[in-house]
């Protein structure tokens, strides 16, 4: 889903199938082993020879246009010196593959930890690397479609089609629609879409090195959404936000200018999550998400 994807994945892809699929990029491969794929997609670990590493990611046919746009982001990104899992083209200049079982895409593996929520240190370091990303990527609009473009006509969309009690429905209605009428007054770019500590890279070796993967989620928006989306992902730790954005300010000071939309944002963001839920729905079946669309209804009421 476009904000926080969720692929109609079928059954894992086998291993042979997967080598099989890997040779289109004429690469050798000497291995490959499962890695957490998330909530997105089925990821995996590649070895080639000289202790080359790369990631493989298939996501879900649903999710393919989404998936892809995110890819062309990354690619950019990578291209002004992010480390950020950009996709290796095939030999045809495509950055994924398209299967049977969905879209898959080899990747840049970015080596690194991910922060400890209880660094300041690390959180600070994780910051700067967001407001880097988005200093990057300020003119990456025309990579992503017009529906994941700001006031994100793929909201309006699934608010309409996705099955949710209507309580919650009209609750994500009336925070989108505040969030566009503040519109005027906030900074407008690419964003990660699904920042979490998980997606965030430490290099052991210079801070400029550190890195943001996990692009599938790539929206056009407010800036502000993915310091939300932080402030909601890390909303267990007392004071981390602070941190991150400590080290925000050192790349866009500017920032603070827009922290005063900042609770109405992370409303955005728990609306997202309503809608990720209801599409969870929607494919799986009634039963899912039903605790989780009661936590996303009370956060979009603040």
């Amino acid at each position: 889903m476009e904000g926080m994807t969720s692929s109609a994945l079928g059954s894992p892809m086998r291993h042979d199938r997967l080598l099989s699929a890997l040779a289109a990029w004429r690469l050798p491969v000497e291995g490959v082993e499962p890695l957490p794929g998330g909530r997105d997609s089925t990821a995996w670990l590649v070895r080639a020879p000289g202790g080359a590493r790369y990631v493989a990611r298939l996501s879900g046919a649903a999710d393919a246009a989404a998936f892809t746009s995110g890819l062309r982001v990354a690619a950019r990104a990578g291209r002004r010196g992010l480390a950020c899992g950009a996709p290796v083209a095939l030999p045809d200049g495509r950055p994924a593959a398209e299967l049977p079982e969905g879209v898959l895409a080899l990747l840049e593996y970015v080596p690194g930890t991910v922060p400890d929520a209880g660094s300041p240190h690390d959180l600070r370091r994780m910051g700067a690397v967001l407001g880097r990303a988005h200093r990057l990527l300020a003119d990456a609009v025309d990579d992503l479609p017009e529906r994941l473009r700001w006031p994100w006509p793929w909201a309006s969309a699934c608010l309409r089609e996705a099955p949710m009690p209507s309580h919650v429905r009209r609750a994500a209605a009336r925070v989108l629609d505040e969030a566009r009428e503040a519109t005027p007054l906030l900074r407008l770019g690419v964003v990660h879409g699904d920042p979490g500590l998980g997606g965030f890279r430490l290099s052991d070796a210079s801070p400029a090195r550190d890195g943001l993967v996990g692009w599938d989620a790539a929206l056009h928006a407010p800036l502000l959404y993915d310091v939300a989306c932080v402030a909601v992902l890390t909303r267990d730790t007392p004071r981390a936000l602070r941190h991150v954005l400590d080290g925000y300010r050192t790349l866009d000071p500017a920032i603070v200018r827009d922290l005063d939309h900042l609770d109405l944002f992370v409303r955005v963001r728990w609306a997202v999550t309503a809608i990720h839920y209801a599409r969870e729905r929607q494919r799986r079946g009634s039963e899912v998400g039903e605790a989780a669309l009661a936590e996303a209804y009370a956060g979009m009421r603040g």
